[in-house]
């Protein structure tokens, strides 16, 4: 008597099949999308992939300070990378990708970002900053005249508009370093002359607390 020869399924056929087409459509967004092609891969001319800095979700990292960008506004964002392009912004890592980057790719990956849902955060900080940062952001400094954050960014720092980036969940050193730079005339982009009076008048104590309250929060809401 012959038996007939015994056929093993393949329990994991399925899955591989599944993670095959997971594959094939993460390269066609790829390759469809511009500007994810940029995220993610860079070009041949000298740009290198953002994730590398700025995270597979565009979250940002904390060590070294790299800010997040997902969800931020596309306008803000295109205006960012033309600014350290022609050097209205200083940074040794942005600087030569944004000049290796035409402004088609610029457009491309800026609208990439922007769609994204919002990543980062929150980050951990001092607890005794955090209060002191919470005052400054919410009611400002009435005595100095220095306006709240949260008449343009909000209270829980996620205001959308063009031109005025969300600050929730961007790391605390970033934020420190872009308050500097403002205060030293050395971000000279279009909110340069509403940010560089408010940085010049605030002490380096008060740039670190106001840091520290909106990178506590989430840069979505839970």
């Amino acid at each position: 008597m012959t038996h007939a020869p015994v056929r093993h399924r393949n329990r994991f056929g399925p899955l591989l099949g599944l993670a095959g087409l997971w594959l094939l459509g993460t390269t066609a967004t790829a390759e469809d999308d511009p500007g994810a092609r940029i995220a993610h891969e860079g070009n041949d001319r000298g740009a290198i992939a953002c994730i590398q800095c700025h995270g597979e979700q565009g979250q940002g990292q904390a060590q070294p300070p790299f800010p997040r960008l997902a969800g931020l506004p596309e306008d803000y964002l295109i205006e960012q990378m033309h600014a350290y392009r022609q050097g209205q912004r200083r940074n040794a890592t942005m600087a030569p990708i944004a000049r290796h980057l035409a402004d088609d790719e610029i457009e491309a990956v800026s609208h990439y970002y922007a769609g994204m849902e919002p990543a980062g955060g929150p980050h951990r900080v001092p607890a005794g900053l955090l209060e002191r940062g919470r005052g400054i952001a919410l009611e400002g400094l009435p005595d100095r005249n220095i306006q709240s954050c949260a008449s343009c960014h909000g209270e829980q720092g996620r205001k959308q508009s063009p031109a005025l980036p969300p600050l929730a969940g961007q790391p605390p050193r970033y934020l420190m370093n872009q308050l500097r730079e403002y205060a030293e005339g050395s971000r000279q982009t279009s909110l340069a002359g509403l940010m560089q009076g408010i940085a010049q008048a605030l002490e380096e104590e008060e740039m670190a607390a106001v840091s520290a309250y909106f990178a506590s929060l989430p840069a979505r809401e839970e």
